[in-house]
């Protein structure tokens, strides 16, 4: 051990020190025994005899005569004398109310009893020599002053005393037993004394009963022994013996003090060196000894005391800190102002220890105090200690009894205000070291606590284990819970406590090899490593290297992960986890599927749903209390996976994804990022909620990439040159658990080519559009519902999908395009490469609105159109109804069909392409009904029709012609008209009869959507000949028609080379105005005296629609 040797050789020098004493109670037997001597002189002898008053006056004079060499200054008054004789002849007198005088006359001493006996040969020569003395009563006060002087009071005004130490009374005795008075007096005996003690300097006061004194005149030695009673507030007194032996020859002497049961504050106020003991409250017992040399300087103070049960309490205010008992021995060496501790023992159930050390006491300057310390007033104690055992083990302060096999102290323990510094303890248990520095305080109002810790290295559990079960308790528990196993080191710990104030832990520390558990639920972390502190209220662990070993998927390193208590003052605290993870994406959602999580449990998937590699960030918050709920836990997920495949997110797809983003909480599961769905590209989001509605259910939202490559790569593979370029659709699929995924798609059709040849439709990929698809992606993809709206077509309808993935079906329920389809439309694959077939079921077609198409689609094979339309609208008022034909694209849009003329007569025909676009022939068997039927002419019967149509160019525009073969006109009030106009009565007779038969009718005319230009007309027969042009619309049946009729044409048209067809060399010029329903007819007479070739030249041109219109 260190010895505590001041650094300034000035400050050892040894101070001149006044000759001193070893203790209160040995001083009081010293100067009481003084007092004693002063009765020697007044012993008597006789029979109980009550003397006389003037033989008391007598015996006062004598006595004070046999005094005065011994103490001039002291005289004796005597109240009674009872003269009595033993059985041994001794004499014996018996003094009542003695009283010791002083020189003034003041009474230093009265005593209620006193018996003395003499020596009888002395007696019989006229001495008197007093053998024995024994004293009954007295009471006595001794007052220490605050120097250390002694002052005795007798009891009577006035008869104080004053030694300046015991060598002083010691002196006085030996001054006392050598006179020739009192040489034989070998025995002084006192008993029942009452003594009132007061200390100036602790300010306390004793009351002392029961006291004994015994004075034994040894032939070389000088011999007493004081014993009396303390009056505490215990349940019993502690009594006090104390003895001095003093060498005649050499005045030198050796004292003891045996305590039973003193009170520490008061052995504390009567030695220097035992000063400490004032903080305690606890009873002691045990031995004390000194010697005083020649020249009146003590020895060393040995000391050995045993502590019972009592408490550590320096004042009223601070909170008791019990033992069960201490013991030690102590040796004070007044010459070094050193106290030797040879051994010190504590032994309780909150700790037992064994040390040795040394003491130096200073005064409040700080200066080291040494001598016999009469009169001084330690300040404070240096102390060195030395353990050899230490158990520290408080009743619910630590959860095991810590123990070290050794340790060293040093310390300054200050008085007043009591203190405790601690300038260094180290504790070392196997390869644990342990040092504290710090202050230990008793403020007014408590204890005040300032200590900081450092260690080497411990174990976790060891670690808890110093951890004071009552400090921070729900950190500390929650640690022990959860620092399970390791080794921790570099830990620096500061704790501070404060009256009235919240203790503070300030605590930090590294570990390296432990294991970690941040969820009772989850594995721990293995291999941990990283580093802790706790400052004020706020608690982190940091996790600098560790893994965590889920069940599948391997290691899961979670470096970088944070534990927190922000306020571990909150009831309860909440525990805040960041739990980095860096593994396999089979080792992460592994974790995740533990509680609290159960991710993928709650989605009905495996763990092992992909590969790739996993970096998330988990942030847990859970409260500290004894049981944690699942429902307690909050979370929340963020994260990246990257190199992402999986074939069974998707069934019977593959997707890939370089980079993920991953959110997840208790309300569901995120997933986002760009990939491959096949060789689909995709921007998408997978979204899995969670809750009791949701179980196996998952979504995925967000955009694709459109193409013809990407729907075959899907297993989509429509038809050649249907798709072109490339686009954007917003999809969404929902993922149900052991169901095919069911998809939603949108698209504007940015960027997309589109073409559908058997309607001669297209969409450029410039233009926009608007797509809306509902999938089930099975094995075999099937599109539930399709609509699509662009450039004019507008569809609504379903795709099937053959086991090739090929197009088996697509049915429209509705097509309209550009205003000229309205109807039913499927689509029928006819394999792989192949050009689809096309079947229009039922609805409308407007021929008026067509975009006349010229030629093939280039880049677009040709497909089959059959068509069963339940109207074709040719013009106005022109329609085919029933309307079935087999149609082809290829080469041009061609093929044939029949219908029914405005749902009445049926006709046939054939389309065929032309530079235009595609041609129409029409033929019947019954021309006249066809006419009827479209409006044109009723009044006609028979013949056979072959009708042209060939388009223009112009939308719903055909330049037609039309041939006619041997028909036959009854009641045709239009041309009755004519004919009663010019006069014809044969012919009219036969036309209101059996009718005219025209061997020859044509027609070459112009279509328009809305009338018809006739530009050349004629029918002719045997009895009449007819031309006609000019105009008849078709919506308002307005006729603007001119030409000539011939009449008996037979001969008339000999000429007709000089005339136009259908006109002989004469006829007569009409002109038809007015509506189908009403027309207007005018003849001119005149007209026939005009050869064909004349009205050739001078005739008016027939009215024609001018350009553009229709």
């Amino acid at each position: 051990m260190t010895e505590l040797v001041p650094s300034d050789p000035v400050a050892i020098k040894p101070r001149k020190r006044r000759r001193g004493g070893i203790g209160l109670w040995f001083l009081i037997g010293m100067v009481f025994s003084v007092g004693l001597l002063g009765f020697a002189a007044l012993g008597l002898s006789g029979k109980p005899l009550k003397l006389p008053v003037w033989a008391v006056a007598e015996v006062e004079t004598r006595i004070n005569n046999a005094m005065s060499p011994v103490a001039s200054d002291l005289s004796l008054s005597v109240g009674a004398i009872e003269v009595m004789v033993d059985s041994d002849w001794v004499p014996r007198l018996a003094f009542e109310d003695l009283r010791i005088l002083q020189g003034n006359g003041t009474a230093l001493m009265t005593l209620p009893e006193v018996r003395t006996s003499f020596d009888a040969k002395a007696l019989l020569k006229g001495n008197i020599r007093p053998k024995s003395l024994r004293i009954v009563g007295g009471r006595f006060a001794i007052r220490r002053n605050a120097d250390g002087r002694l002052d005795l009071d007798f009891g009577a005004q006035g008869s104080t005393t004053s030694w300046r130490s015991v060598a002083e009374v010691l002196d006085a005795a030996d001054k006392a037993f050598s006179d020739p008075t009192l040489a034989q007096l070998t025995t002084i005996e006192a008993e029942a004394m009452t003594l009132s003690l007061s200390d100036a300097r602790s300010g306390q006061q004793w009351q002392a009963g029961d006291g004994r004194l015994v004075l034994e005149n040894r032939s070389s030695e000088l011999a007493a022994q004081i014993s009396f009673s303390l009056a505490l507030d215990q349940t019993r007194p502690a009594r006090i013996v104390m003895t001095a032996v003093s060498d005649k020859a050499t005045s030198s002497a050796r004292m003891t003090a045996a305590v039973d049961g003193i009170a520490a504050r008061d052995l504390a106020a009567q030695s220097a060196p035992l000063a400490w003991l004032a903080a305690l409250d606890a009873p002691i017992s045990g031995r004390l000894a000194a010697a005083i040399d020649v020249s009146g300087q003590f020895g060393p103070l040995e000391s050995t005391l045993e502590i019972g049960a009592g408490v550590l309490r320096p004042t009223p205010q601070t909170a008791p800190i019990a033992f069960d008992r201490a013991g030690m021995t102590l040796a004070y060496d007044p010459a070094q102002g050193r106290i030797a501790i040879s051994a010190l023992s504590v032994e309780s159930p909150s700790l037992r220890l064994a040390a040795t050390g040394q003491s130096f006491i200073t005064d409040d300057t700080g200066a080291f105090l040494s001598g016999a310390l009469i009169g001084a007033e330690p300040a404070a104690f240096l102390t060195q200690i030395a353990f050899s055992q230490v158990m520290v083990d408080p009743a619910g302060l630590f959860q095991a009894p810590v123990r070290f096999s050794q340790g060293s102290l040093d310390l300054r323990l200050t008085l007043k205000p009591f203190a405790v510094d601690i300038g260094q303890l180290t504790l070392t248990e196997a390869a644990t070291h342990m040092a504290l520095k710090g202050r230990i305080a008793a403020d007014p109002k408590g204890w005040r606590v300032a200590l900081d810790v450092a260690l080497d290295q411990i174990e976790s559990d060891k670690l808890i284990a110093l951890w004071p079960v009552r400090l921070v308790t729900k950190t500390r528990n929650w640690l022990a819970l959860n620092l399970l196993d390791g080794t921790l080191f570099a830990v620096k710990a500061a704790v501070r406590l404060a009256p009235d104030e919240e203790p503070r832990l300030s605590l930090g520390y590294k570990f390296s090899g432990t294991e970690v558990r941040f969820l009772k639920a989850l594995p721990p972390v293995m291999s941990g490593s990283g580093y802790s502190n706790l400052e004020g209220r706020r608690y982190t662990l940091v996790l600098e290297k560790g893994h965590v070993t889920p069940p599948v998927g391997g290691d899961i390193d979670v470096a970088g992960t944070v534990v927190k208590i922000p306020d571990i003052n909150q009831r309860p605290s909440l525990v805040e986890v960041t739990l980095k993870t860096q593994s396999s994406l089979t080792a992460a959602l592994s974790l995740l599927n533990q509680p609290p999580f159960e991710f993928l449990t709650k989605a009905k998937r495996p763990v092992d749903l992909g590969q790739g590699r996993a970096n998330l960030v988990t942030e847990l918050r859970f409260p500290l209390k004894p049981k944690v709920l699942l429902d307690d836990v909050t979370y929340a997920v963020t994260g990246q996976i990257s190199d992402f495949q999986s074939d069974i997110l998707v069934p019977n797809r593959r997707v890939v994804a370089p980079l993920l983003n991953v959110i997840a909480g208790k309300q569901g599961l995120n997933v986002a990022g760009k990939g491959l769905l096949d060789t689909l590209p995709f921007d998408v989001t997978f979204e899995q909620p969670f809750g009791p509605g949701a179980k196996g259910r998952a979504s995925i939202a967000g955009s694709v990439a459109i193409s013809d490559a990407a729907l075959r790569d899907l297993g989509v593979a429509l038809p050649n040159g249907m798709i072109s370029g490339a686009g954007v659709g917003q999809i969404k699929v929902d993922l149900k658990a052991d169901q095919p995924a069911r998809l939603t798609m949108s698209s504007d059709l940015q960027g997309l080519g589109l073409s559908l040849p058997a309607l001669g439709w297209s969409k450029s990929a410039p233009k926009s559009g608007t797509l809306s698809v509902s999938a089930v992606l099975g094995k075999i993809p099937e599109i539930t519902d399709l609509s699509l709206k662009a450039a004019g077509l507008e569809a609504n309808g379903a795709i099937k999908l053959n086991d090739g993935g090929a197009l088996d079906t697509a049915q429209f329920d509705r097509v309209q395009l550009d205003g000229w389809i309205d109807a039913q439309i499927a689509l029928k694959g006819r394999g792989r490469g192949r050009a689809v077939g096309v079947s229009i079921a039922s609805g409308t077609v407007d021929l008026r609105r067509l975009a006349i198409q010229r030629g093939s689609v280039p880049g677009a094979e040709d497909g089959p159109l059959e068509v069963r339309l339940d109207r074709l609208i040719v013009s106005d008022g022109f329609a085919l109804t029933s309307f079935v034909g087999s149609f082809s694209s290829k080469g041009g849009f061609n093929g044939s069909f029949t219908g029914n003329v405005n749902g009445s007569v049926p006709v046939r025909g054939v389309v065929v392409p032309s530079a235009q676009g595609s041609a129409v022939r029409i033929t019947s068997d019954d021309a006249g009904r066809v006419m009827a039927a479209a409006g044109i002419f009723a009044n006609a019967r028979g013949g056979t029709l072959d009708l042209q149509l060939l388009p223009t160019g112009a939308k719903g525009e055909y330049q037609g012609r039309a041939k006619i073969g041997t028909i036959r006109v009854q009641n045709a009030s239009v041309l009755a008209e004519l004919l009663s106009a010019i006069s014809v009565v044969g012919v009219l007779e036969q036309l209101n009869g059996n009718g005219l038969v025209f061997n020859q009718a044509d027609v070459e005319f112009r279509l328009t959507p809305d009338a018809v230009e006739v530009t050349a007309g004629s029918a002719v027969g045997a009895s009449l000949g007819v031309s006609v042009a000019g105009i008849y619309e078709t919506g308002s049946k307005a006729l603007a028609m001119q030409g000539v009729v011939s009449p008996v044409y037979l001969l008339n048209g000999i000429g007709s080379f000089l005339a136009r067809k259908g006109e002989g060399l004469f006829g007569f010029s009409y002109k038809i105005r007015g509506t189908a329903d009403a027309p207007v007819i005018k003849v001119n007479p005149l007209s026939i005296l005009t050869p064909g070739v004349v009205r050739r030249i001078f005739g008016k041109p027939a009215p024609v629609l001018p350009k553009g219109n229709g």
